[in-house]
């Protein structure tokens, strides 16, 4: 830091205020000093208040500040995770099948981390995307890794919103999203994951990439492309859609034919990256940029606090320092007991500021003990896997929300009847409770009834130690409620857009004949 004046030339106005002082000192008295002692005893030359209080006024006029310097700070990259959650993720090829091979990736990589880096301060902020024949934000830039740790677990093709009879893919529509979450300037990598690209779709993704063919873009702000491709490298068979039991799909599965690994590593090349096939453990790309950018220089003005000696000034000059001091002691006095009043008046208010930032920093037991809000209280409880607290906490409040999570905490509990009266009492405070109704559905919902003749008794099979747990047919439970809600905003996300689309064309004149 160093001292420097925002307005030095209001020190000229030193200048007369010197000359008026010398001027004063030179002013002869008006009475002699024999006359003065006699007729005036113990009275000295009174001093000059009036010339005093200038001389603050004029400091404080010039400015004085104190101004940081610029210094050098790492700002860390944007890290967008851009996920394909279309139907050829089913693929059983990387066993169980594509898209859970990719979720436990993805889980390593945030515990490796979490494990390089100390405080969540010091993690790369994370976006996730997801997309299949349309693109979907959700979860936006965030240091907070867990958060997007507790929605892996249900990222399946299941859950993305189907606009079209058949399922596609569109990583454009991806990157364009990841592209507009990019400040200007912020260093930021794009990690594609999918089972494959086309040529077309290789283009449109080359031609949506920023600074190509142009000599006036810093290579410090351009975005890279890395591609974790989630495909054992040769055709295979998409197994029937669970749809098509439903009447809704076709009962075959389809041939998925082999990725174009060249195409693709050519492309992540281009855009600074490149292409990392899944495999076992996690895959090392290139570290994550970082920039250095300069602070901006601040100057704090200490002007306005050079006017607070005018006050007291103008006091000596009015009643005089006997007075003056009389005052201050008797405002000191009248001001100590409401001071002491308001103290404990804050503990309740920091114990709700340290909860919440126990809450946001993953701490939820102790969040759960400092919470005051039965509501809060019992997500904390939630998120710390003790749902039977949760319970209690959520059955203090009667509101549409408290028994919509209390039937998720009975769900986790294992009692559906207990759930599905807590959501019934939802939907009676708020009919319209989108997350409730759909909920109480999956629980209503009876488990799948297989189609296959069943065994005799001599014939049973024996339960094979290989055969994956997603093989039996297994009733639908209601997710945690991160998925859930994710589920419910994805959903209506593609609704708003069909709507949109439809509005914008119904809008639409037919051309007129000339």
């Amino acid at each position: 830091m160093e001292l420097t004046l925002l307005r030095p030339l209001w020190l000229l106005a030193l200048l007369p205020w010197l000359w008026q002082g010398w001027r004063r000192r030179r002013q002869p008295a008006l009475l002699a000093p024999a006359m003065q002692a006699y007729l005036l005893p113990g009275q000295g030359r009174p001093l000059p208040w009036l010339w005093l209080a200038c001389l603050p006024l004029i400091l404080a006029l010039s400015g004085p500040a104190l101004r940081q310097q610029s210094q050098p700070i790492e700002s860390p990259a944007l890290d967008i995770w851009l996920l394909d959650l279309s139907d050829s993720m089913r693929a059983g090829d990387l066993p169980p099948d594509r898209a859970t091979r990719v979720r436990l990736l993805l889980q390593d990589m945030l515990d490796d981390a979490a494990s390089s880096t100390g405080s969540s301060q010091e993690r790369h902020p994370i976006a996730l995307i997801l997309f299949a024949d349309d693109a979907y934000l959700a979860m936006p830039p965030s240091q907070d890794h867990q958060a997007i740790s507790l929605l892996l677990p249900d990222l399946r093709p299941a859950i993305m919103p189907q606009l079209t009879s058949r399922r596609g893919s569109a990583p454009e529509r991806a990157v364009a999203l990841a592209l507009a979450q990019i400040p200007a300037g912020q260093p930021a990598r794009l990690l594609l994951v999918t089972d494959g690209l086309s040529a077309a779709q290789i283009e449109r993704i080359a031609d949506l990439w920023p600074c190509q063919g142009t000599l006036f873009c810093q290579g410090s702000t351009r975005p890279r492309l890395d591609i974790l491709l989630a495909n054992g490298g040769k055709a295979t068979e998409l197994p029937p859609s669970p749809a098509a039991n439903q009447g809704l799909g076709s009962t075959l599965g389809r041939r998925l034919p082999a990725p174009d690994g060249a195409a693709m590593a050519q492309l992540a090349t281009d855009l600074g990256g490149r292409l990392q096939w899944l495999q076992a453990g996690i895959p090392r790309f290139a570290p994550l940029p970082t920039s250095q950018t300069l602070t901006t220089d601040q100057a704090q003005d200490l002007g306005p606090w050079l006017l607070l000696p005018l006050l007291p000034l103008a006091l000596l000059a009015r009643i005089g320092a006997h007075w003056l001091l009389l005052l201050g002691l008797g405002m000191g006095i009248l001001n100590s007991p409401p001071l002491q009043a308001s103290a404990p008046l804050s503990e309740p208010l920091l114990q709700e500021q340290q909860a919440r930032q126990d809450y946001r920093q993953g701490h939820y037991l102790a969040a759960a003990r400092a919470f005051q809000d039965p509501v809060w209280q019992g997500n904390a409880w939630y998120r710390a896997g003790d749902y039977a607290q949760a319970t209690l906490a959520y059955a203090r409040v009667n509101s549409a929300t408290a028994h919509y999570n209390r039937g998720n905490a009975l769900v986790r509990l294992g009692q559906p009847g207990a759930a599905e009266q807590a959501y019934l009492t939802a939907l009676a405070l708020e009919p319209g409770h989108q997350d409730a109704l759909f909920n109480l559905a999956l629980l209503r919902t009876p488990p799948p009834q297989s189609t296959s003749q069943e065994p005799k008794p001599s014939e049973a099979p024996k339960p094979s130690a290989t055969e994956p747990p997603s093989a039996a047919p297994e009733r639908p439970q209601p997710p945690a409620p991160p998925v859930l809600l994710l589920e419910q905003r994805l959903r209506k996300e593609a609704q708003r857009r069909a709507l949109a689309n439809t509005a914008d064309s119904s809008f639409i004149k037919p051309e007129e004949p000339r």
